[in-house]
């Protein structure tokens, strides 16, 4: 995260090496919150908040909840 010393603050997942991984079925999303999650994605991959990486043998899928406001 731009700002925060990566020594002050940083966060790994911790996966348990006897874990049995977890393959979520891909979930379809109509057009209008398919774009809503690209343009969300591009936000936080610009802020540095997230990278994109690839685990082959674990799949999750989004899950939208919409803010109290409404939007």
């Amino acid at each position: 995260m731009p700002g925060i010393n990566p020594d002050f603050l940083c966060h790994h997942l911790m996966v348990d090496p006897k874990a049995k991984p977890v393959i979520q079925k891909r979930r379809k999303f109509g057009e209008d919150k398919r774009k809503a999650i690209v343009e969300e994605t591009k936000k936080l991959m610009a802020a540095g908040h997230i990278r994109e990486i690839q685990y082959p043998t674990w799949l999750a899928n989004v899950v939208m909840v919409r803010k109290s406001n409404g939007n």
